[in-house]
């Protein structure tokens, strides 16, 4: 296993990913990542209302898709 440090743009900080020898990602430690694999960012965003992911694409490009899934984490 690996730890490796990727840049979250959701976040806008940089979490730390522990990845396998394949280099699919295991575990994504991070303060919003919550255990079923949802970023609480995303999460929070969708509850926001149509303005605020509006405005939350717009700006940041981070709520491309209308998932809370954690884009870091493999599928």
């Amino acid at each position: 296993m690996a730890m490796t440090s990727i840049r979250c743009a959701v976040l806008g900080a940089d979490v730390t990913c522990v990845t396998d020898l394949e280099g699919a990602v295991l575990k994504v430690i991070c303060d919003q990542y919550a255990d079923d694999g949802t970023c609480r960012l995303k999460a929070s965003a969708l509850r926001g209302g149509p303005l605020t992911q509006l405005l939350e694409r717009v700006s940041e490009h981070t709520l491309d898709t209308h998932g809370t899934l954690c884009s870091l984490r493999a599928r």
